[in-house]
């Protein structure tokens, strides 16, 4: 089957450099339009890049905004097609001066991971493309797609596109308790690993970090080699595990 998200990405972009995104009143009112739209960011993805599924772009960066997008203010500007501007913002964001934090090293554990798979890069996928201070609540955004088409046919393409692709998807959780495979995931979560086309039924869980008896860090995997599908699932942090982690997931 053909591709069609990058191609509908490219379109969704130059309808929002048109001024012509048609989204519904719920869509218009919980997100920031003004930003420019990042469906995928790639971070020097070649033709076989690690997947990386995250929920949407995030607080609105001036960079981003479109009288700094007109101008060429920032890193991406009016005349770039969509994929050379995903490739731009890439290399903007891992640039620490530009991204600080624990954003900017997550974006450097997924390279190291990409580099332990064999895999070219990361592709990271956004399962909403548009910028919010605060993403709505996340079952609202599922209600969402309910009336709003576009929405809808965005999450459409970005089902289809991951399903043949190997996807990480990293994800905070409690503390409470060790994690193990009987894990309970939140309702949001469960769809994420649906979007990825992660089997919850057939998938493995994967111990990666272990602290005072503790399983800190884990992973539900699914599939084989160039179609694999994780779900990372950290206590207390939306990130990846170091070095030595990443190895034992790697092995999955």
């Amino acid at each position: 089957m053909p591709d069609t998200f990058i191609p509908y990405c490219e379109s969704l972009w130059q309808a929002w450099l048109q001024g012509q995104i048609a989204v519904s009143p719920l869509s218009a009112s919980a997100f920031d339009l003004d930003a420019a739209p990042e469906p995928y960011m790639s971070f020097r993805a070649g033709a076989s890049p690690l997947i990386a599924l995250t929920t949407n772009p995030g607080t609105t960066m001036d960079h981003q905004r479109r009288a700094s997008v007109q101008i060429g203010a920032g890193p991406i500007n009016a005349t770039m097609s969509y994929a050379a501007a995903a490739s731009a913002l890439g290399a903007f964001y891992e640039d620490k001066n530009n991204l600080k934090g624990p954003a900017n090293r997550r974006i450097a554990a997924l390279q190291s991971l990409a580099g332990l798979l064999g895999r070219d890069g990361v592709l990271q996928v956004e399962t909403c493309p548009f910028h919010s201070k605060a993403f709505p609540g996340k079952a609202a955004f599922l209600t969402s797609l309910e009336s709003d088409r576009m929405l809808a046919e965005y999450v459409d393409r970005v089902r289809s596109f991951l399903r043949d692709r190997p996807v990480v998807i990293v994800a905070a959780v409690s503390i409470q308790a060790s994690l193990g495979p009987s894990i309970q995931l939140s309702g949001w979560l469960s769809w994420q690993a649906e979007l990825a086309g992660l089997g919850r039924a057939s998938a493995r869980f994967a111990p990666l970090v272990e602290r005072a008896g503790k399983v800190t860090c884990g992973a539900l995997v699914s599939g084989e080699a160039d179609s694999a599908k994780a779900l990372v699932l950290m206590m207390g942090g939306n990130h990846l595990p170091g070095s030595r982690g990443l190895t034992a997931l790697k092995q999955e």
